[in-house]
Protein backbone atom coordinates (compact mmCIF):
# COMPACT_ATOMS: atom_id res chain seq x y z
CA UNK A 1 0.00 0.00 0.00
CA UNK A 2 1.33 3.60 -0.93
CA UNK A 3 2.58 5.64 2.01
CA UNK A 4 0.50 8.58 3.07
CA UNK A 5 3.23 10.84 2.21
CA UNK A 6 3.14 9.98 -1.19
CA UNK A 7 -0.53 11.23 -1.46
CA UNK A 8 0.75 14.86 -0.21
CA UNK A 9 -0.72 17.70 -1.29
CA UNK A 10 1.94 18.24 -4.28
CA UNK A 11 1.11 19.94 -7.57
CA UNK A 12 0.29 17.53 -10.48
CA UNK A 13 0.90 18.17 -13.90
CA UNK A 14 -1.55 17.39 -16.86
CA UNK A 15 -1.37 17.81 -20.31
CA UNK A 16 -4.89 19.41 -21.75
CA UNK A 17 -6.00 21.01 -24.57
CA UNK A 18 -6.50 24.31 -25.09
CA UNK A 19 -10.30 24.29 -25.27
CA UNK A 20 -10.34 22.16 -22.40
CA UNK A 21 -8.21 24.77 -20.30
CA UNK A 22 -11.02 27.73 -21.69
CA UNK A 23 -14.09 25.62 -20.37
CA UNK A 24 -11.92 25.29 -16.71
CA UNK A 25 -11.32 28.75 -17.13
CA UNK A 26 -14.90 29.58 -18.16
CA UNK A 27 -16.24 26.96 -15.32
CA UNK A 28 -13.89 29.13 -12.33
CA UNK A 29 -15.82 32.41 -13.72
CA UNK A 30 -19.46 31.04 -13.50
CA UNK A 31 -18.71 29.00 -10.21
CA UNK A 32 -17.06 31.84 -8.17
CA UNK A 33 -14.24 29.30 -7.75
CA UNK A 34 -10.67 30.78 -7.09
CA UNK A 35 -8.35 28.50 -8.56
CA UNK A 36 -8.33 26.09 -11.47
CA UNK A 37 -7.13 23.62 -9.00
CA UNK A 38 -10.59 24.48 -7.43
CA UNK A 39 -12.21 23.80 -10.49
CA UNK A 40 -10.62 20.25 -10.55
CA UNK A 41 -11.56 19.08 -7.08
CA UNK A 42 -15.13 20.47 -7.76
CA UNK A 43 -14.96 18.57 -10.66
CA UNK A 44 -13.28 14.97 -8.76
CA UNK A 45 -16.03 15.53 -6.19
CA UNK A 46 -18.38 15.27 -8.25
CA UNK A 47 -17.25 12.85 -10.98
CA UNK A 48 -19.10 9.55 -11.02
CA UNK A 49 -15.87 6.96 -11.59
CA UNK A 50 -18.14 3.77 -11.55
CA UNK A 51 -19.72 5.01 -14.67
CA UNK A 52 -16.59 5.80 -16.41
CA UNK A 53 -15.61 3.68 -19.42
CA UNK A 54 -12.42 4.68 -21.37
CA UNK A 55 -12.35 5.02 -24.93
CA UNK A 56 -10.13 2.29 -26.15
CA UNK A 57 -7.23 2.97 -28.59
CA UNK A 58 -5.32 0.42 -30.22
CA UNK A 59 -1.97 1.39 -30.11
CA UNK A 60 1.18 -0.90 -30.09
CA UNK A 61 4.88 -0.11 -27.95
CA UNK A 62 7.91 -0.49 -30.07
CA UNK A 63 11.10 -0.66 -29.14
CA UNK A 64 14.06 1.55 -31.59
CA UNK A 65 17.75 2.01 -31.38
CA UNK A 66 18.79 5.60 -32.65
CA UNK A 67 22.28 6.52 -32.97
CA UNK A 68 23.58 9.17 -30.09
CA UNK A 69 23.02 12.10 -32.62
CA UNK A 70 19.28 11.04 -33.88
CA UNK A 71 18.53 10.66 -30.06
CA UNK A 72 19.80 14.23 -29.08
CA UNK A 73 18.12 15.63 -31.94
CA UNK A 74 15.09 14.20 -31.08
CA UNK A 75 15.17 15.22 -27.57
CA UNK A 76 16.45 18.63 -28.14
CA UNK A 77 14.02 19.50 -30.61
CA UNK A 78 10.88 18.15 -28.06
CA UNK A 79 12.28 20.41 -25.52
CA UNK A 80 12.47 23.33 -28.24
CA UNK A 81 8.93 22.86 -29.17
CA UNK A 82 7.36 21.78 -25.19
CA UNK A 83 6.26 18.09 -27.13
CA UNK A 84 7.21 14.84 -26.34
CA UNK A 85 9.42 13.09 -28.09
CA UNK A 86 6.80 10.31 -28.90
CA UNK A 87 4.65 13.23 -30.13
CA UNK A 88 7.50 13.99 -32.67
CA UNK A 89 8.11 10.42 -33.11
CA UNK A 90 4.86 9.68 -34.40
CA UNK A 91 4.69 13.31 -36.57
CA UNK A 92 8.03 12.25 -38.44
CA UNK A 93 6.35 8.51 -38.92
CA UNK A 94 3.25 9.96 -40.42
CA UNK A 95 5.14 11.87 -42.90
CA UNK A 96 7.31 9.18 -43.90
CA UNK A 97 4.05 7.06 -44.76
CA UNK A 98 2.90 10.31 -46.81
CA UNK A 99 5.57 10.48 -48.33
CA UNK A 100 6.83 6.68 -49.50
CA UNK A 101 2.58 6.48 -50.28
CA UNK A 102 2.71 9.33 -53.00
CA UNK A 103 5.65 6.90 -54.89
CA UNK A 104 8.98 7.42 -55.94
CA UNK A 105 10.32 11.51 -55.66
CA UNK A 106 10.10 12.12 -59.37
CA UNK A 107 6.07 11.41 -59.25
CA UNK A 108 5.33 13.60 -56.18
CA UNK A 109 3.04 16.63 -56.56
CA UNK A 110 2.73 19.55 -53.92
Amino acid sequence: MASTSSFAATPLTFELSRDLVRRIQRCRRRHGLKSTSAVVRAALERFDYAEFRAARREQFQISVRLSPAQKQTLFRQAYRRRVSAGELLRAALEAFARERAAGPPGRRTR
